[in-house]
C-alpha cells in the first residue's frame, strides 16, 4: 500500500489518510543567482496536517485503478491499512511513509517529519553562463528591416573602416598648414 500512496502523492503532491491527516507540498520556484551566474531547481516542501482526515474520491478511484479491485474494495483495504497504521502509531512506532516523511505519536498529537525528501537534492543548482557563438548566423531586426548577423557584420565592418581613415585628411591639412607657415616665414 505504501508505493501507491507514494505514487499518488508523487503524481498530485496532495495526500489525505482517514484518521491520520493530509500531507502536501508548497513549492518555492526555481530562482537565478545572477552574482554566482547559478540557477537554482524549484525547492518542494512537505507539510502535514492532522485537521483534515478525510480522503476525497480521486484517491479511493485511483486506489482501485492501480490494485485492480473494484472501488468499494479499495476502500475498505484503505481503511484497513490506516487503522493498522493508527495501531502502530499508538503503541509508539515510528511510521515511514516512503518519499514523504515519517509519522510518530507524541502527547499533543502526531508529529511530522519530512526529513530528507527534497526534490531539489536530485536536482542540484546548474552554472548558467552566457555562450557566445562566433559565426553563427541569426536574424537581427534592424529598425522594420530584417537582417542576418553576416550583413550586419560586414556592414559594421565596413563604417568601420571609413572612420578609421580620417587621420589620412587630418594629416594632409596639417602638412599644408606647416608648409605654409614655412613658406610665409621664409619669405
Amino acid at each position: 500500500m505504501y508505493q501507491y500512496l507514494h505514487k499518488y502523492f508523487s503524481l498530485y503532491k496532495n495526500l489525505s489518510l482517514p484518521g491520520i491527516g493530509s500531507f502536501n507540498t508548497t513549492a518555492q520556484p526555481a530562482r537565478i543567482d545572477f552574482t554566482n551566474k547559478t540557477l537554482h531547481a524549484p525547492r518542494y516542501t512537505i507539510h502535514y496536517n492532522s485537521e483534515h482526515t478525510s480522503t476525497d474520491d480521486k484517491f479511493y478511484k485511483f486506489l482501485a485503478k492501480e490494485t485492480g479491485l473494484k472501488y468499494d474494495d479499495a476502500a475498505h483495504q484503505l481503511k484497513e491499512f490506516t487503522t493498522q497504521i493508527t495501531d502502530k502509531l499508538k503503541d509508539g512506532v515510528l511510521v515511514k511513509f516512503e518519499g514523504i516523511g515519517t509519522l510518530v505519536k507524541k502527547e499533543e498529537g502526531y508529529l511530522f517529519d519530512a526529513g530528507d525528501n527534497y526534490v531539489s537534492d536530485f536536482f542540484p543548482s546548474i552554472t548558467a553562463g552566457r555562450v557566445i557563438r562566433q559565426n553563427a548566423e541569426h536574424n537581427v531586426r534592424v529598425g522594420e528591416d530584417d537582417k542576418t548577423s553576416t550583413e550586419m557584420q560586414q556592414r559594421l565592418t565596413q563604417t568601420i573602416v571609413k572612420e578609421e581613415r580620417w587621420w589620412i585628411s587630418a594629416l594632409v591639412l596639417a602638412v599644408i598648414g606647416i608648409a605654409a607657415i614655412l613658406y610665409y616665414y621664409s619669405r
